[in-house]
């Protein structure tokens, strides 16, 4: 998938480039209910946009 970088070896869709040969990718939330952070996401590029919560209070500064 090209512009998509591939850290990990134990994938099968690795070319073992840096790159990733996969059709599609998911990303998800790692369970939290705010992703605001990139452990939140476990997505190292992920970058905050302005968002409310499950109880619609603005999480964003």
């Amino acid at each position: 998938m090209p512009g998509v970088k591939c850290m990990v070896e134990e994938c099968m869709y690795n070319n073992h480039r840096g790159g990733c040969t996969a059709e599609e990718i998911l990303i998800a939330t790692n369970g939290n209910p705010i992703a605001g952070t990139v452990k939140g996401t476990m997505c190292s590029t992920f970058d905050f946009d302005h968002h409310t919560n499950q109880y619609g209070d603005n999480v964003s500064d």
